[in-house]
């Protein structure tokens, strides 16, 4: 009962978390995944069917210009109704990653950014993801990662737990590995990428309450160093090292 407590407790969350930034959260993450080459990478060719789980706002799946189809599946009805604003072009679908509503071998390329960080139990949805794409498909996932090391990986889901209660885990690497292979898939890429964020632009002022924007200063200030994102004040604010990791994947 305690693992469906938690994901009935983390939905809660999110719906509440992500329906309350919804207006602004397209233009907060606007370029978050420029400069990442992320449509070279997942080997995109034009004219393929592309669906997004955890589509939120549709900014990353607009990237996949001249796909014969663009889906983004959410369980938030807000975030969807920004994508559709933001991203005339886009298709969109309520529905829940462990459950897809989407036929088996039915997608080119299925894909989730910035998600699994906020589920606890993303096996689940891997082996949802592997069951729509089509076997000459691929499988793409992009989130942040957590160091190697165990007592930085902590500490840097006690901040973001303090910064967003729907956040669930930051994984380092060799989780994803392991999980890929519990989920049957084959990795056949796999790239680090980093680079340096503002606090201000990670909590804007008006999206994230104030008090906790001054909780998270105080604990980057207190353990800022045990995180291993590279805390550092600049002015009246702090930069960090960002860093994600992308996967490539297919079904074995």
């Amino acid at each position: 009962m305690i693992g469906r407590d938690l994901d009935r407790t983390n939905r809660a969350h999110l719906h509440t978390e992500f329906t309350r930034a919804a207006a602004g959260f397209s233009d907060r993450t606007k370029g978050r995944f420029d400069d990442m080459d992320v449509v070279s990478f997942a080997r995109f060719n034009p004219s393929e069917t592309v669906v997004e789980v955890g589509a939120g706002t549709g900014n990353f799946l607009s990237l996949f210009k001249g796909a014969s189809l663009l889906l983004g599946i959410d369980a938030v009805p807000g975030m969807l109704a920004q994508a559709r604003a933001h991203h005339p072009g886009l298709m969109t679908a309520a529905g829940d990653g462990r459950c897809l509503p989407l036929p088996s071998d039915s997608f080119d390329l299925v894909a989730c950014a910035q998600m699994l960080h906020h589920v606890h139990r993303p096996l689940e949805i891997l082996k949802e993801m592997k069951r729509v794409v089509r076997p000459s498909g691929r499988l793409l996932v992009v989130d942040q990662v957590a160091s190697d090391k165990f007592e930085q990986a902590i500490a840097m889901n006690e901040l973001d737990l303090l910064r967003d209660p729907s956040h669930a885990s930051s994984r380092p690497a060799s989780a994803f590995r392991v999980l890929f292979n519990l989920a049957g898939l084959s990795t056949s890429e796999e790239r680090r990428w980093e680079g340096s964020q503002r606090l201000s632009q990670w909590m804007w002022k008006g999206e994230f309450p104030d008090d906790r924007i001054r909780r998270v200063r105080e604990f980057i200030v207190e353990r800022g160093e045990e995180t291993g994102m590279d805390w550092r004040p600049c002015d009246d604010d702090y930069i960090f090292t960002r860093r994600r990791i992308m996967l490539l994947a297919t079904k074995d």
